[in-house]
């Protein structure tokens, strides 16, 4: 029985379009793994710019691609998707490996800006990539398993350079940096079995702004998006602050929580997302993912009011089931935010849609530091009433199917 079950798992069926995807992915995290985990120290302390420098570069780049990721993933809509993935690999490869040689303010300052950009440009592309060539039966399941090995990957990414840093720091450093541009070079090479043989035609029109934007109802749901995503600051700043605020709970604490949260995306995603096949079932997905974060919320502000092990075991409990909400959303809004875009236009929807991440990590953590951290188990029962509001917005869009059929690989 078991045996079958695998031989028939959608991954295990998946054309070679599908599987380079895949390990594209893996590979791809792996190295931003590797840059997530250190490079405010490659910075800071191998490459000696000042802390505050780097904070306020980092922080002015990602404004700058508020401005910028939306007009410029229009005017890629002229290009071949695959193409264009496979160029933003290299340059991003060129870009992250540059830094090596980035030692002073200027340099750092002038690289950080462009690959930035690039980077927020990478992930409407592969996104519209992806909803291209999958089919639509599968599209959000093969996403999730992508999603799952994103995560994994990340995780292996980290755990080589903490080791590499805790042998040898004059090694471990720019390894950081090898390492994550190596990993967009094999990237480029690992997408040039993708299939992209039957998806639309490259647009030719002159001017790349003419043609459909996102309409009221699409901006809508982006705003809608940016409350769900709460849940994110929620996960990586208020529990680790409210959590060093506390003489009875251990800061190992901080680190068993985010191994929950890890472990549970990795492994529930794809059960999460398998049946989201039609724009019906995603939006009553949204519906459970609401109340799914809103009754995390409500467990950890129960446990708060208590100390010890019904501390440590609530917490858990309670970001077990934000995690579980959390994944339930990822699901429904990659079929929503795909399905609701038109198929020649999809590369400038989603950049539009991205904007939600983007805006909720420019305010989450400080709505996260004010309600909840502020107010401790009242901050907790207004983040599951907001949640809850988020459940009984959703009917309110009445979303359908935009695009019936996909093509598929």
């Amino acid at each position: 029985m078991k045996s079958t079950m695998f031989r028939n798992h959608p991954v295990l069926t998946a054309s070679t379009t599908v599987k380079s995807l895949l390990v594209t992915a893996l590979v791809n995290a792996t190295g931003t793994g590797a840059f997530m985990s250190g490079s405010v120290l490659y910075f800071s302390s191998h490459l000696r710019i000042p802390d505050d420098t780097v904070a306020f570069t980092l922080s002015v780049c990602a404004l700058v691609t508020l401005v910028t990721t939306v007009p410029l993933s229009a005017f890629l809509e002229r290009f071949d998707l695959k193409r264009i993935i496979i160029v933003l690999h290299i340059f991003r490869g060129l870009l992250y490996s540059s830094y090596l040689l980035a030692d002073s303010v200027p340099l750092f300052i002038a690289v950080t800006l462009v690959v930035t950009i690039a980077d927020r440009l990478s992930n409407p592309a592969s996104q519209a990539l992806l909803a291209a060539v999958l089919p639509s039966d599968q599209r959000v399941e093969i996403m999730a398993w992508r999603y799952s090995l994103q995560n994994a990957g990340v995780g292996l990414g980290a755990l080589i350079v903490a080791v590499a840093i805790f042998l040898n720091p004059d090694f471990g450093y720019p390894l950081i940096m090898v390492l994550n541009g190596l990993s967009f070079f094999i990237a480029a090479i690992l997408m040039k079995p993708v299939d992209t043989a039957g998806t639309l035609a490259v647009m030719k029109r002159r001017n790349v702004f003419s043609g459909e934007w996102p309409n009221p109802r699409y901006l809508s749901f982006v705003a809608l998006s940016v409350f769900f995503l709460l849940s994110d600051a929620l996960l990586t700043v208020a529990i680790p602050l409210q959590i060093s605020d506390r003489d009875d709970a251990t800061a190992g604490l901080v680190g068993l929580v985010l191994l929950v949260n890890t472990a549970i995306t990795v492994i529930a995603q794809p059960r999460m997302s398998r049946d989201i096949v039609t724009t019906e079932v995603a939006s009553r997905a949204l519906v459970q993912a609401a109340f799914m974060l809103a009754g995390g919320a409500s467990v950890i502000g129960i446990f708060w009011l208590f100390s010890g092990w019904l501390l440590g075991g609530g917490l858990i409990l309670g970001v077990a089931i934000l995690t579980l909400g959390e994944a339930r959303f990822i699901a429904a809004s990659w079929w929503i935010s795909v399905e609701l875009a038109p198929e020649d236009k999809r590369t400038r929807f989603l950049a539009v849609y991205s904007l939600s991440a983007t805006a909720e990590r420019a305010v989450g953590p400080l709505i996260a530091s004010f309600v909840v951290i502020q107010f401790g188990g009242v901050g907790w029962a207004v983040a599951a009433m907001l949640f809850i509001l988020c459940a009984a917005a959703v009917p309110a869009f009445k979303f359908v199917d935009r695009n019936p059929s996909e093509t598929p690989v």
